[in-house]
């Protein structure tokens, strides 16, 4: 879709969802780079956000824009007054939640205090951003009420310095997106981002809706939200009224038509990762399956941990005269990780040649592309790692990065 055809989508849109902590002063920004983010809401938004998040980075709501200009520490630690501590206090805790110390390499990126699950990435005026759900969860399951409600949102200028920013596309009561909003993905429109997400409502129903951004940090919603690509088809089960799956978009333009594989179930029972088809983002083609699992043998455990489980996090593109679809799956008798399967059809593929992928990535997005190559992001142990991989191979599988010049050779 052009770009003005898009500006005229997105002036449907909702009010602009804007981040929610407290912005910090010049000095924590990057000299050169658009790492500014919009102001801050009103009080009364403020407080209503934390009664929603009920997590410990929502705290930081109230803290003034300007702290940094205001927090010289006490003359010394016997002098410190409780204003002082407090004043100090906060700025180390910004500090630290504002631009962690990680080892990208060894252990990968993750926020303070939490984690990342399914993520969606941009390149936008120097920075490479990161949209992910953002768990902070000790038990083994998002479906908790207040888990998963809002996107973490983080930056870097060239994979190893990390800048938090404000979360973005908080749940919203009463309608579609409720509960929980899950795995964010990014794909650029003309002058605009556009991102495809999942939500729940209270029955933790599933769907996608989108958003589309000018700069990375005020997201709009659109008022044709959700797109629902599963109701009414004769091949899925799918109900407004109870649980059932409809998420993990993904986003890949491919001859001028964009394409959209996600989760979902038949109404045989099986999980599936279904298509669907747009040129403009309004009116939607089903495409039915194109990749089903088995039909039974799906074993629940409270504590997690299920021999057989769903098909999901997908990724589809073309590469090397093929197309090539990456997915998330423990599979009984083979195991659990990221798998891929080669097809010369974009709308069919089958389980008989699975092969796993990345031993230690999942969830896996595409961050750069050269000749043959790409660079890879993948989730191992909730944090966000690179990967490489060579799409010429003839079953091409990635490689975790481990050493700092390789990683070097793929910045901007």
């Amino acid at each position: 879709m052009s770009g003005a055809n898009l500006a005229t989508r997105a002036g449907d849109a909702d009010s602009p969802e804007r981040g929610h902590l407290a912005r910090l002063g010049r000095s924590d920004r990057v000299s050169g780079q658009d790492a500014r983010a919009p102001s801050s809401l009103a009080g009364s938004s403020r407080r209503q956000f934390l009664r929603r998040a009920g997590v410990a980075v929502a705290a930081a709501a109230v803290a003034p824009a300007a702290w940094a200009q205001t927090n010289a520490p006490g003359e010394s630690a016997h002098s410190t007054t409780i204003i002082d501590f407090e004043r100090e206090l906060k700025r180390l805790r910004f500090e630290h939640y504002r631009h962690p110390k990680i080892d990208v390499l060894k252990k990968g990126f993750r926020p303070v205090g939490g984690s990342v699950a399914d993520f969606g990435t941009a390149r936008h005026n120097g920075r490479d951003h990161f949209f992910y759900i953002e768990r902070r969860l000790r038990e083994g399951t998002p479906f908790y009420p207040g888990h998963e409600i809002y996107f973490g949102h983080a930056s870097t200028p060239d994979f190893f310095e990390w800048e938090v920013h404000d979360p973005v596309l908080m749940i919203r009561p009463g309608t579609w997106e409720e509960a929980h909003v899950w795995a964010p993905v990014l794909l650029r429109n003309g002058e605009e981002l556009i991102m495809a997400y999942t939500g729940l409502n209270r029955h933790l129903c599933q769907n996608i809706g989108l958003a589309s951004s000018k700069d990375m940090f005020e997201w709009r919603r659109w008022q044709s939200n959700p797109i629902s690509p599963a109701k009414g088809a004769a091949w899925s089960y799918w109900r407004e009224d109870d649980i059932c799956s409809c998420r993990d978009p993904d986003l890949f333009r491919h001859k001028d038509v964009v394409w959209m594989p996600y989760t979902a179930n038949t109404k045989q029972g099986a999980t599936c990762i279904a298509l669907a088809s747009t040129a403009d983002f309004r009116k939607w083609k089903d495409h039915g399956p194109i990749l089903v699992g088995p039909a039974t043998g799906y074993e629940p455990r409270l504590e997690g941990g299920h021999p057989q489980g769903s098909f999901e996090s997908s990724n589809l593109s073309f590469r090397n005269g093929r197309y090539v679809l990456l997915f998330n799956a423990t599979i009984r008798g083979k195991g659990g990780g990221s798998w891929a399967t080669l097809s010369e059809r974009i709308d069919s593929f089958t389980t008989d040649k699975l092969y796993k992928f990345w031993n230690e990535g999942a969830c896996i997005e595409v961050v750069r592309d050269k000749d043959t190559r790409s660079l890879l992001a993948g989730l191992d142990g909730g944090c966000i790692r690179f990967g490489e991989v060579d799409w010429s191979e003839a079953q091409p599988v990635a490689k975790t990065i481990t050493e700092r010049e390789a990683l070097q050779r793929w910045q901007a």
